[in-house]
């Protein structure tokens, strides 16, 4: 497929401000792409160049970038940073640049998809000396063999910035309606996701073996699953009512939630974001090695930061491991200790669909604990009593509350449904639970905060329709030097214009738009109506606690905020 059709769409996606539009225009383009392109068109509608998980990374600067400009369109370095510093958009600029490249510089050929592809590939494998100069040359070949049009977006995809408010969840709705003429067929394709959150092998799984290839989708060892989350109630006793009969109930630790896989004697660790964290824990690694006695497995747990008795730390101190340098002495400065509190598979058998005590049983016979690795802290009961005094236990052992799970509950990858739900501290304050929003706009600070943001506009995630509705404006619990970061923080977000998932009434409008993407948990004091913001309610007193590490689609879902109403 010739890349310039896939830069046309782009510009139509980019000028489309509904999300339903949005998969019309998409759906009806996956229809025309060749099935051995469609993996490729998936992964770049979304700005990438593989899964996520793979965690590939081009590794070019905003400055490197300018200087492949520069050389495609034949032009000074000077020149291009000046319409650069003008258009404060770095596509803007190639486009612009390109159109004026003397003719002599074109070469014959067009630039396809595949080619593309290939080549953006070959710059996350550039390294060494001399890396980012072939890097720049291979830019700029790209760049040159494309139009000016293209060169916009191929310029943003390189800098991680294509920002056309497409979700994963836009996407897979839009092969929906392309392969199966039904949207309802989504909801096979977002199980089959959960498991396999890899939107390249959805897309050409579904086009060259339907919807019947799609069903068959599996485990697969070394390929993250999505996690499933927990859900919420107002009180205590409404536990029973959504888990009758026993129930185990878990520790619930403020750590990194790890998903850690084993397959051919290799460790591979995934963040809850399905991140590989896998270098930043070579002791974590080490302790699964030694403690759990398997061919392939697939394990779910909790890395906590303790101190040298054991103790659990703040997940702040957990923090310091979020590092690409100095991990050694790191491992050192900061001992973790892991949680274990799930199976998935082990020794080539799912046991994604076994009931909870099942999974858990064989996890625990597996389990060689020590003080570096244990299976979570655990009560079985049916009393709520008995519940409350487990849940206070935990909290004076500097946990956040706990986790009770149904006995007879399979894992439901992706999904926050009632097989598991949450009790934490700010339960029994009279605060309610904190909330995890998206950010969808900043407004500018007045007074001691001019120069910077004043306040931010969050909002929560509706599941049913793939929009972002707002619920509040934060400006509380924002420190000085977290609010003097914000506007470099947020450069790579700024948009033009509304996101076009996102629902807004006039009155919430912000100063400035972002591409949804930071995730920023918030503790309120109660939820009331509001006739300003989309979702119909609003966060009352809201605070700013701190960013998460969580895609936006992982955000709190504006069903749980109403039904905690």
């Amino acid at each position: 497929m010739d890349f310039q059709k896939l830069a046309d769409l782009y510009e139509e996606l980019e000028n489309t401000s509904s999300g339903n539009a949005m998969r019309e225009i998409l759906s009806k383009f996956f229809k025309e792409v060749p099935p051995e392109d469609i993996a490729m068109v998936a992964y770049l509608t979304l700005g990438q160049i593989d899964s996520e998980y793979e965690g590939l990374v081009l590794g070019m600067a905003e400055k490197s970038v300018l200087k492949a400009i520069s050389t495609a369109g034949g032009i000074e370095q000077s020149k291009v940073k000046t319409i650069m510093e003008k258009e404060g958009d770095v596509g803007l600029t190639a486009e612009i640049v390109l159109k004026k490249k003397p003719q002599t510089l074109v070469p014959l050929g067009k630039l396809t998809v595949p080619e593309l592809f290939e080549k953006l590939h070959k710059i996350t494998k550039l390294t060494g000396s001399g890396s980012q100069e072939a890097k720049t040359n291979t830019l700029a070949s790209m760049l040159q063999k494309s139009s000016a049009k293209g060169a916009r977006y191929i310029a943003r995809i390189t800098l991680g910035t294509l920002r056309m408010g497409v979700g994963d969840m836009t996407v897979l709705d839009s092969l929906a309606i392309a392969f199966t003429d039904d949207k309802k067929n989504k909801e096979i394709l977002e199980k089959a996701y959960n498991i396999c959150p890899d939107v390249g092998v959805i897309a050409e799984t579904l086009a060259k073996k339907g919807i019947k290839g799609i069903e068959k989708i599996d485990i697969s060892v070394g390929r993250p699953i999505k996690m499933m989350l927990a859900q919420r109630v107002k009180e205590l006793k409404d536990i029973k009512e959504k888990i009758p009969g026993e129930m185990a109930v878990e520790g619930k630790y403020d750590g990194e939630r790890v998903q850690a896989h084993k397959s051919k004697g290799k460790i591979t660790l995934f963040s809850r974001r399905l991140d590989n964290i896998t270098a930043q824990f070579p002791d974590v690694v080490k302790y699964l090695e030694k403690n759990i006695e398997a061919k392939d497995f697939v394990v779910e747990g909790e890395i906590i930061a303790v101190d040298e008795e054991g103790r659990p730390l703040h997940f702040q101190k957990l923090m310091q491991r979020k590092r690409k340098t100095d991990i050694e002495e790191y491992v050192k400065k900061v001992p973790v200790q892991v949680k274990l509190f799930d199976l998935l598979y082990y020794n080539s058998r799912s046991f994604l669909h076994e009931p909870y005590s099942k999974r858990t049983e064989k996890l625990q016979k597996i389990v060689k604990k020590n003080q570096h690795i244990m299976t979570a802290d655990r009560l079985d009961t049916d009393d709520l009593s008995e519940l409350n005094k487990f849940f206070k236990e935990m909290l004076h052992e500097k946990y956040e509350g706990v986790i009770v799970k149904g006995m007879d509950s399979e894992y439901q990858a992706g999904t926050r449904g009632w097989n598991w739900i949450k009790w934490k501290k700010e339960y029994v304050k009279e605060m309610i639970d904190t909330f995890d929003l998206v950010v969808v706009g900043a407004f500018y600070g007045k007074g001691k905060r001019k120069g910077t943001y004043g306040a931010l506009l969050c909002a929560g995630y509706n599941e049913k329709d793939d929009t972002f509705e707002t619920v509040c404006k934060l400006g509380t619990g924002l420190t000085d030097e977290a609010l003097a970061e914000l506007p470099e923080k947020f450069e790579k977000y700024k948009l033009e214009k509304k996101p076009a998932r996102l629902t807004i009434k006039k009155e919430m409008e912000p100063d400035v738009w972002l591409s949804p993407h930071f995730v920023v948990e918030v503790l309120a004091a109660e939820i009331t109506e509001s006739p300003y913001h989309s979702l119909g309610l609003a966060l009352r007193f809201p605070r700013f606690i701190r960013f998460r590490e969580k895609k936006p689609e992982q955000a709190t879902t504006t069903k749980e905020i109403k039904e905690m109403r």
